[in-house]
């Protein structure tokens, strides 16, 4: 199998500050690769970086046979590497038909082939289809994820990445979406996948990299990782798939420590959670240890405010 991309010792953070540490990755010619990890373990920071959007601190990215390093986003998706991010993207005033046309002329496709282009897509979202005159704001979170790998898809690329396709998704939609990801090899589109559905992600996935606070914690074939039931059980990576009673704790819920020495799970709304998880990975420390300040009254209700409204505004 021929590599594709190639990261070699991608050292990256912001505002000086690394969250990411020598990390090593490699993606073949037709092929699935999962990046599982912990929230703020540097997963986004990682796919960040090899599309341009982030300039690394260190390292070397190969894309095709070149390098890549200190290009911007544009010219990199140019180059057939494509970028589908966490939180979609989409246009809401845009329907369906026009989100799709203006996604291929960006890219440069012109003419007739544009038509041709939002057909096929049609063909691979046929639900899509039956919504292009509808307003992409307007769509299900499921309808509006198949749009956002639609645009992405539509420029033919050699690698796709998906940032945590399934946010907010119901498991049903969100198995659709991973068998219509599945075959994306087949069209010509590796793939490149951050997700927190442990199961999903290592069904589709021929190898898998586990991120560990910046370090890569496992390297290797995602069968593998798969048939360890102690890892997909007690992940801390949030998968839905985990059987377990109704009233069990969560997986991946946060579990601190009170002063008085307890143990408490912490529950918050899903756009406080969000922001802190950015403010985590921009931070490069662990969710659990931004939460235990908060716990411990180093991080004040006005600070967390303060967070969210900077994570409704970006």
């Amino acid at each position: 199998m021929s590599t594709l991309l190639d990261v070699r010792g991608l050292r990256a953070g912001y505002e000086r500050i690394p969250v990411v540490f020598g990390i090593d990755l490699q993606v073949g010619e037709g092929e699935i690769v999962a990046i599982l990890g912990a929230n703020g373990a540097g997963k986004t920071t990682t796919l960040r970086c090899i599309s341009g959007m982030l300039k690394p601190m260190a390292g070397a990215i190969e894309f095709n046979g070149t390098g890549i390093v200190g290009r911007s986003a544009d010219r990199i998706a140019r180059a057939s590497l494509v970028h589908v991010p966490e939180g979609r993207g989409i246009f809401p005033t845009l329907n369906v038909n026009e989100s799709l046309e203006l996604a291929a002329k960006t890219a440069g496709v012109s003419g007739g082939e544009v038509h041709n282009r939002v057909r096929e897509m049609y063909a691979v979202f046929p639900r899509l289809g039956e919504r292009r005159t509808q307003l992409a704001g307007t769509l299900s979170g499921g309808e509006q994820q198949m749009l956002a790998l639609a645009r992405g898809l539509i420029v033919r690329p050699k690698l796709l990445l998906i940032d945590e396709m399934s946010q907010g998704l119901a498991p049903t939609v969100v198995g659709q979406l991973f068998e219509l990801v599945a075959g994306f090899p087949q069209r010509g589109t590796s793939v490149l996948l951050v997700e927190q559905f442990v199961g999903k992600a290592l069904g589709v996935a021929s190898r898998a990299y586990v991120l560990e606070k910046g370090t890569v914690r496992y390297a290797g074939d995602a069968a593998t990782l798969a048939a360890d039931p102690e890892f997909v059980r007690a992940s801390y990576l949030g998968s839905a798939e985990a059987e377990k009673p109704a009233d069990a704790e969560l997986v991946g819920a946060p579990r601190l420590r009170a002063r008085s020495g307890e143990s408490v799970t912490v529950s918050l709304p899903p756009a406080l959670m969000r922001s802190l998880e950015e403010r985590a990975e921009r931070e490069g420390v662990a969710l659990g240890d931004l939460l235990q300040r908060a716990l411990e009254g180093n991080l004040t209700p006005e600070t967390i405010e303060q967070t969210t409204t900077a994570g409704a505004q970006s």
